[in-house]
């Protein structure tokens, strides 16, 4: 251990002598307070358990200098991830626009009034990272003299807020107020000598704008003199081109020509030539042709008489073989005609015995059916008559509705899967406080009803007659009720039937909400982030694992709604896909509807659940309640 402090010791104070030296010789400028806040909020400030349900590391600063925004995002870039989470940088214009950033920086030349951005961001375990404010006015406060920087820390307003920071880091920290008020004085020192330079430097730049604007006037002048001399040369050059262009074409188009003329006095001497040799070879040609035609015409005199002999005998020939054929034809249609009427007599007959026995045997079946559907209705009606009282019963017991003050604005979403539910809420009001609680049993239907049965009643003793209100007190009550209920034993497997459990308490008096919850979870939206605050991993049951349920307390505000559910809404099954809706998507909806009244938002999530469903059908009870402080 002692190893690991020198380490982190020599790693601070390397990392301030580093910090020092690059200040020394650039100045604290804006690259350096990015690269700063980055290195500062990586590896020196611890923000407290609950970072670790969020999904971001935010990075926010009140708008004044919006290149600084700018180094900030270009940093973030490169660096994206700081303590495993994603960077996200956000500016802000006004105080109200504020939301939840794990660090804010805030440069008093801005114009902000520190006491209004300390109010806005209490509660919310935000690093207040400011420079040139006055002695412990926030957590980390920087001046910086003849361009380095020196910081003060207010330990005591950072350990307030869940965070902590090393005691290496606080080792150059300035200690007293009147060390930092030496620091301010030597600040306003040094930011009059650099006004007096601005304002010397600002009177040269005007003396040298005077003298740039003369000699850009008479340069003006002397380049319109130019323009109109070379506009009149461009002109004569033009129209010198275009001379030069027609005489060249007229030339190539001369000697184009003469150079056809010869070609084609060339080709007429050949074809001449050609012309004369292939009258010589048609008139010899034409001879032959002659002599052969003779020879011809005495050979196709033979062949005429010939053919007209052969065709009388094929027309005799022909007549005898098609005579034969049809006979031929005749005699097979007859006998195949024959045979499959006596086939097709035989077939109609056994067809005729096989409807018969067809006709008995269906009319049986008919009477045995009509039987069984009269019985099985009766049955249906019974069971159902039962069920139906079973609701009647179920309903009974849970609690009113009215038992929710009327402080808090609320909504309850409530479908079961069947006539009666395995899914149940419970909301009562003792000393104040407004406890509501969401279970869902093992299954549905009947056996999940009997299982919501029992956990109603003994929530009635637990609450009501023993008057235990805190929710890990109730919770754990309520798994020994249900272990000795149903004769639960850890080495058994024959019953292992249980509920998944989530207890609100809202005290009034402080403003705080309890909540403690077994495998089920709790939502909290404020303004427009969602915040996942995650159940113990056992029912409410016998289970491996008997530790004690932890219990949150969590600082309300106002308009801030939560929500506790069973599984219901996220395991439906729906969608283009036929895949189920999932939590996250519920997250999603619940941001986005977090300007509606409670009774739209139960309006609008039933909606959406009926649309997802579709045609499909409900695969588990749905029980959804949403309260907003």
């Amino acid at each position: 251990m002692g190893f690991t402090f020198l380490r982190r010791t020599i790693v601070t104070l390397s990392l301030i002598m580093v910090l020092s030296c690059t200040f020394g010789q650039g100045g604290f400028n804006n690259s350096s307070r990015a690269l700063y806040i980055f290195d500062l909020v990586s590896k020196y400030v611890d923000f407290g358990e609950d970072f670790a349900d969020s999904s971001q590391f935010k990075i926010g600063m009140m708008l004044g200098d919006y290149e600084l925004l700018y180094e900030l995002g270009n940093l973030a870039k490169t660096r994206t991830i700081i303590q495993g989470k994603p960077v996200q940088v956000s500016g802000y214009k006004r105080i109200e626009s504020l939301t939840h950033t794990q660090v804010l920086y805030v440069n008093k030349s801005a114009g902000f009034d520190l006491k209004d951005i300390m109010k806005a961001i209490s509660g919310r375990k935000t690093l207040l990272v400011t420079e040139g404010y006055e002695f412990r006015e926030s957590m980390i406060n920087f001046i910086v003299i003849n361009g380095i920087p020196r910081y003060e820390i207010n330990e005591e307003y950072i350990r307030k807020e869940g965070m902590s920071v090393p005691q290496t880091f606080l080792f150059s920290a300035v200690k007293t107020r009147e060390d930092w008020q030496e620091l301010f004085n030597e600040a306003d020192a040094d930011l009059k000598i650099q006004k007096e330079t601005v304002r010397r430097q600002q009177e040269e730049i005007e003396l040298q704008k005077a003298e740039i604007l003369r000699q850009r006037l008479l340069l003006d002048s002397l380049d319109r003199e130019i323009a109109l001399k070379e506009e009149v040369l461009r002109e004569g050059q033009e129209i010198l081109n275009t001379q030069m262009e027609w005489i060249s074409r007229q030339q190539d188009e001369i000697a184009g020509h003469r150079q056809t003329i010869n070609q084609q006095q060339q080709e007429v001497q050949g074809q001449r030539d050609t012309l004369l040799k292939q009258k010589e070879d048609i008139r010899s040609q034409i001879a032959l042709i002659e002599g052969q035609l003779q020879q011809i015409n005495i050979q196709e005199e033979k062949i005429r008489i010939q053919l007209a002999t052969l065709e009388k005998q094929k027309l005799v020939l022909w007549f005898v073989i098609l005579a034969l054929v049809l006979v031929s034809i005749l005699g097979y249609y007859i006998y195949r005609g024959y045979i499959i009427k006596k086939e097709a007599n035989i077939r109609l007959e056994d067809k005729n015995r096989t409807i018969s026995i067809q006709k008995d045997e269906i009319e049986r079946q008919r009477d045995l059916a009509a039987a069984q559907r009269d019985q099985i209705a009766y049955q249906k009606k019974h069971i159902t008559d039962s069920i139906m009282y079973a609701r009647r019963i179920q309903t009974a017991l849970i609690p009113s509705l009215e038992l929710f003050s009327d402080r808090l604005e609320h909504f309850v979403l409530y479908k079961p899967l069947a006539i009666v539910s395995g899914d149940f809420y419970w909301v009562s009001r003792l000393q104040n406080k407004q406890i509501i609680i969401v279970a869902d049993c093992t299954g549905h239907g009947v056996p999940g009803a009997f299982m919501s049965m029992l956990g109603v009643t003994l929530l009635n003793e637990i609450v009501n007659t023993r008057n235990i209100i805190m929710p890990d007190q109730i919770i754990e009550n309520l798994r020994q009720g249900v272990i000795k209920s149903l004769r639960q034993a850890e080495e058994q497997d024959s019953v292992k039937d249980g509920m998944d459990i989530s207890v609100c308490v809202v005290d009034f008096d402080e403003g705080m909400l309890l909540w403690s919850g077994a495998n089920s979870p709790l939502y909290l939206v404020r303004g427009n982030e969602l915040i996942h605050y995650r159940a113990d991993k056992m029912p409410a049951s016998i289970h491996y694992r008997m530790l004690p349920f932890t219990l949150h307390r969590i600082n309300l505000m106002k308009n801030d709604t939560f929500y506790i559910f069973s599984d219901g809404f996220a395991d439906q099954f729906g969608g283009p896909a036929q895949k189920k809706f999932l939590s996250h998507q519920l997250k999603e909806k619940l941001v986005e509807m977090s300007g509606m009244t409670m009774i739209e938002q139960a309006k609008r999530l039933d909606g959406i659940f009926e649309s997802w469903r579709g045609d499909s059908p409900q695969v588990d009870d749905v029980t959804l309640i949403g309260v907003r402080f």
